[in-house]
Order: C-alpha cells, then sequence, then structure tokens
C-alpha cells in the first residue's frame, strides 16, 4: 500500500476542509509515478511481493534508479549511461528487452478525502532495440511505460488517469497523460491577502489530457544536460455544484461558470542534478512559454509563462543546501481554477493548499538537509511568498513567510529516497505533512 498523508490545521478555529486542489493532484501523479519508477527500474514485475514493501518504503534496500521529473508534470527519465553499467542491471539484462506489467493497491489519508484507496499499474515495452553494447558504455534505449490508476475517496472523490512515456532511440522523449476527476473543494478567494478560513467550496469536474515531446541538446555529466521541446493541455472544466449566495455561485470569479482550456506552447529544462529523489548536487532549470486562445478552441484567451530554478550546495558529505526561486506569469482571463498559488507541502509549507492564487505567483524557499542518525535526517526550512494581478502589485509588505522543521526517513539508502514528515508554520496558519518526495 501507499500510504500518504497531510494534515493541515489552522491557529485560529479549525479548518473545514473538504477537497484537494489541481497541486495536489498533480502531486499524487507524481508520487504515483515514483511507485511505477521504482517498480520499473527494478523490474520488479517478477518480484511482486516486494512491491507493497517498495511502496510503504519501510525496509527497501532495492537500488532505484534515479528519475528528473518536474513539480508540476512528470518527465520520466534515466541516466542512460549509468543504467547500463549498474551490477544490479547485469544480473538482469535479458528482462531489458521484454516486455511485462505489474501494479499494486494503495491507501492515502488526507482531512480533504478521508481514507482513500485505489489500484494502479503499469505495463512497459521497448519502442527501440538495444543495438549498441551496454558492456562499452554506450548509450541504450531506455523502457517505455503505460501507467493507470484510479482512486475513490471517503468524502465522495473521485479520480482516473492514464499516464504513458514513450523513449524513441536515446534522445527523444514523448510523454503525457489522459484524467479524469471529481474533487470537492475549499476555495479562499482570488489575491494575496485571504482570510484564514475558506470562504467558499465547490465541487468541479475536470476531464483532458496534456503532453510533452522533448529532444535532448547536450547531455551532463550528470542528469539529463539539455533538452527542448513543446508542451500542451487540453482540458473541460465544469463546477458541478458550490456554495449558495458564495463568489463563485454568483459568478463573481474568473470561470466560475467552468469551459474549456486549450493551449500549446514550449519548454526547455536544464538537469544537472546527481539524484532526482533527493539532491546532493547539481540545477535544475525549468522554462516554458504556453499560449491558450480561441484558435485552439478555448474559452479562455491568456499565456502563461513559468520559471522553476533550483540549487544544491553540498556543504558536507551527508549536508546539502537547496534552495528554489518559483515564478509564474499570467497575461489574460485565466479562468480561477488555473492560477498560480502558493500553500502546500512543496510551496511555503504551513498554509493550505493553493490558499493564496492570482494570475502572477512567486516564491523563494531554501533549506538545510543534514543526517541526524542511521537512516533518519533532519531538515530546516523557510521560504516566503506572493501572488499579484500584475507585478506591480508585489512589495515588501505582501510577503507571506513560512519556516519550520522536518524529520527524514531513508527508504533506499542508494538512491536517497526519503519518506519525510514536515512542520511548517505561517504568519496564521500552521500544516504537518507526511509524505514521500522532498518538497523540491
Amino acid at each position: 500500500m501507499i500510504i500518504n498523508s497531510t494534515v493541515e490545521r489552522e491557529n485560529k478555529g479549525e479548518n473545514e476542509n473538504k477537497g484537494e486542489n489541481d497541486d495536489v493532484r498533480k502531486k499524487c501523479d507524481n508520487r504515483v509515478r515514483a511507485l511505477f519508477i521504482m517498480i520499473h527500474r527494478n523490474y520488479a514485475a517478477h518480484y511482486y511481493g516486494a512491491i507493497v514493501v517498495i511502496a510503504i518504503g519501510f525496509l527497501s534496500n532495492v537500488p532505484v534508479k534515479a528519475q528528473p521529473t518536474d513539480t508540476v508534470r512528470s518527465s520520466v527519465r534515466d541516466s542512460i549511461s549509468k543504467v547500463a553499467n549498474d551490477s544490479v542491471l547485469k544480473s538482469t539484462r535479458d528482462s531489458l528487452s521484454k516486455s511485462g506489467f505489474a501494479g499494486a493497491p494503495y491507501v492515502q489519508y488526507a482531512p480533504e478525502t478521508g481514507w482513500a484507496g485505489g489500484l494502479v499499474g503499469f505495463y512497459y515495452f521497448h519502442l527501440s532495440s538495444d543495438t549498441l553494447s551496454s558492456d562499452s558504455g554506450s548509450l541504450r534505449a531506455l523502457p517505455s511505460d503505460i501507467s493507470g490508476g484510479t482512486m475513490y475517496a471517503q468524502k465522495h472523490q473521485f479520480f482516473i488517469g492514464i499516464l504513458y512515456d514513450l523513449y524513441v532511440r536515446h534522445d527523444y522523449h514523448f510523454s503525457g497523460g489522459f484524467h479524469y476527476e471529481q474533487y470537492p473543494l475549499d476555495f479562499y478567494g482570488v489575491g494575496n491577502y485571504s482570510p484564514a478560513k475558506r470562504i467558499d467550496n465547490y465541487t468541479p469536474l475536470k476531464r483532458g489530457t496534456d503532453f510533452i515531446f522533448t529532444k535532448n541538446l547536450s547531455r551532463s555529466p550528470t542528469g539529463e544536460g539539455l533538452n527542448a521541446g513543446i508542451e500542451g493541455e487540453f482540458r473541460y472544466d465544469g463546477i458541478l455544484k458550490s456554495d449558495s449566495g458564495g463568489l463563485i455561485a454568483n459568478g463573481q470569479e474568473p470561470g466560475a461558470r467552468g469551459g474549456n482550456s486549450n493551449g500549446l506552447g514550449a519548454i526547455v529544462l536544464y538537469d544537472s542534478r546527481d539524484n532526482i529523489y533527493s539532491t546532493h548536487a547539481g540545477q535544475y532549470e525549468d522554462l516554458e512559454a504556453e499560449f491558450y486562445g480561441r484558435a485552439l478552441g478555448s474559452n479562455f484567451t491568456f499565456s502563461r509563462y513559468t520559471l522553476d530554478l533550483r540549487r544544491f550546495i553540498p556543504l558536507a558529505k551527508d549536508q546539502t543546501l537547496a534552495a528554489q526561486f518559483y515564478a509564474q506569469l499570467v497575461n489574460g482571463d485565466e479562468p480561477f481554477y488555473e492560477m498560480g498559488g502558493l500553500g502546500g507541502d512543496s510551496k511555503l509549507r504551513g498554509y493550505y493548499l493553493l490558499r493564496f492564487r492570482e494570475n502572477d505567483a512567486m516564491l523563494l524557499q531554501a533549506e538545510y538537509r543534514f543526517p541526524i542518525w542511521w537512516r533518519f535526517g533532519g531538515v530546516v526550512f523557510a521560504g516566503g511568498g506572493e501572488v499579484g494581478h500584475v507585478v506591480s502589485d508585489f512589495t515588501a509588505r505582501g510577503i507571506h513567510p513560512s519556516a519550520g522543521l522536518g524529520l527524514r526517513f531513508l527508504v533506499v539508502p542508494e538512491e536517497h529516497l526519503n519518506v519525510r514528515i514536515d512542520y511548517g508554520i505561517g504568519t496564521d496558519a500552521s500544516a504537518l505533512y507526511l509524505s514521500i518526495l522532498e518538497a523540491f
């Protein structure tokens, strides 16, 4: 089982949390993908009994191949030369040319959903034959996979999705997915000065697809180097119900009636991280430009620019200083459910998910990671962020600070894959998080 729990608490009264938001679901996709990666890259289809142990992540010692990923969309890719020369894979090399299926049930808990359970699985195969010798250290084709999952929650949230990662030769990667979901959500309004308690609640329906197609332009000693390509999103959002007399029911928020959000864009990625689960050294840079318009069948016309910069500085053998700058800028009539936001277990820990949302959002955060004893480690983190309708709205007084402490348990020592517990504190809220994968 995958156990994933997030507990949120407001200092000024108890939250009436009733749903997850888009950031939650994207993060969940990444965690499900992490399970697929762990199973897939270790060919655990041959060891079904170990899947539950890997998923829970308390006793596993199986090495896992590092996969670079983006916090918004899963972009799975191996370090090919490392895979080709890994001593573990030498014993199972014959299986690289085969196909197979693996799957597992999972359970998660969050106050927004109550108990939730589902099933995840994937089918892996090869689109390109391995024509080069791995013993020489040459590149070899990566296995492709098609994965899927479904979930139903105690508070009537429902999700079903299919993800795919297709590798053609050694330089081309095509990934994406199809999603259908219904999630009751809490809404705190649009703007930088939202109240501590929710002001609305609504139940959205979302269905759609997204894709990313990239080509490798330059490799680096670690990570995947420089990649560039195109991306797209085609989705429909409907509002099934909302609080009577609320902002959404009265149509006071952009996109309150739902509609199609269809867009295309360009993406450039640079990744030199030594490990994507818990990076010790390297950097990650993601620049995206997306354009939504009526020519693509969209009911909304806007452009969105996203910049995600991360640096990881080794201070000692087991100590790391990690920092992230994140910015999202939008021009046009973006619907409220597409807006960038702050809060949750990855962006400004301590505040409720998407507590602050607007067209533009900026965040700067850093954390110090250090060992404690055996497989246990610690984290001290701090950050600040702000949202605004335009860049000129940003002021020093509008920054929302966040700080906290965290505990790590090393699940897979060979790849530094951690289970994490973080406690974050904001100006008027605090939150406790239990999760897998680092915040950034």
